[in-house]
């Protein structure tokens, strides 16, 4: 997992120049043992120390070289005036646009590093929860065939992972590489039925509850909250909105078990993105653990590597959704429950 992996691959960046700076840069999430390998996200092309970019010892910043063959944008580019091609005009400020598009545009521009850390972990540790996965567990260890169903919006769809896009390397989103490292780990037969669908929140989750309960799920994941965020739902009324899908699941199915996934953050340049939201979300949620169900805090481990790198070193789309890192992400935060 991200946390306790002696090496780090996938770690992407996508490059930028800052007002009055000379070269483009990014930053990885930890410090490297030596020089990292970079290569365009695509996998085609490798670029090389000196030539593409510099690195200096003990830092974690990558920085261009003049006329590098990586991609990058100016900071104006990444605020483009309205009418800009890849923009989207809701930015925080007002006046400009964002850098946005669907598909494999950011991909496209983005490079991964892959390095082994000479710093150590400080962020977030995701916790096992045997409590709240404890029937879940027993059917895996004992090798019994498992049920999942998801109901997300999405983020859960896949979006902007390079598999369900077509796009080199085909890295399946996170719900697929969950269900594939569980199978793996304990093998055993688990299947998904995956009912997220785009720009849904959470009480459109509530009107496909009985299509989740014909599912007949032996685990059940929820995974709402961005969409209810931008539209500033009260922290309150969204906990009580995953706290009724879990409870008539169980009501229905009482040997089921729960994850409700706490979201990714929104890019804080964009206006319908909540920065004060996401965090309460979480913590509403962290409010309803208890046997049976089990919270996934996808927030605080985004957060944190937000904050070391940038928003669109994660980012799909440019607003809401993630790349194949922060696909991998997810999936290591949900796997993480399992012990």
């Amino acid at each position: 997992m991200l946390w306790n992996s002696p090496a780090l691959t996938g770690d992407t960046l996508f490059f930028v120049q800052a007002p009055g700076a000379a070269h483009a840069s990014a930053r990885l999430l930890l410090i490297p043992k030596a020089t990292p390998r970079l290569m365009r996200a695509t996998g085609d092309v490798a670029y090389e120390a000196d030539r593409d970019f510099t690195w200096q010892r003990g830092t974690r910043e990558i920085v261009l070289t003049p006329g590098s063959r990586i991609p990058f944008r100016t900071h104006a580019e990444i605020l483009p005036p309205p009418g800009s091609p890849h923009s989207i005009g809701e930015s925080r400020d007002g006046t400009s646009h964002l850098i946005y598009a669907e598909g494999h545009f950011f991909h496209d521009q983005q490079v991964v590093a892959s390095y082994e850390a000479v710093e150590s972990w400080t962020g977030p540790i995701p916790a096992a929860d045997p409590t709240g996965l404890a029937r879940t567990l027993a059917r895996l260890r004992a090798k019994q065939p498992l049920k999942i169903v998801l109901l997300g919006d999405s983020i859960s769809t896949g979006a902007n992972a390079s598999g369900p896009m077509g796009a080199p390397p085909h890295q399946p989103a996170w719900q697929d590489l969950l269900v594939t490292a569980l199978r793996e780990r304990f093998g055993a037969p688990v299947s998904l039925t995956n009912l997220a669908v785009g720009g849904t929140v959470a009480p459109w989750g509530i009107e496909q509850l009985p299509a989740a309960i014909a599912g007949a799920p032996d685990l059940f994941i929820i995974a709402f909250g961005m969409n209810d965020a931008s539209g500033r739902r009260p922290p309150a009324e969204y906990r009580e909105l995953i706290h009724q899908m879990a409870a008539t699941m169980q009501a229905t199915r009482p040997a089921c078990d729960v994850i409700a996934v706490a979201t990714m953050t929104g890019n804080s340049d964009w206006k319908y993105a909540a920065p004060h939201l996401y965090p309460l979300y979480r913590d509403e949620l962290l409010t309803l653990r208890a046997p049976g169900l089990a919270v996934a805090d996808v927030t605080s481990l985004w957060a944190w590597v937000v904050e070391r790198k940038r928003f669109l070193d994660l980012a799909g789309n440019g607003v809401n959704h993630p790349n194949d890192f922060g696909h991998r992400l997810y999936a290591d935060v949900l796997l993480a429950l399992f012990g």
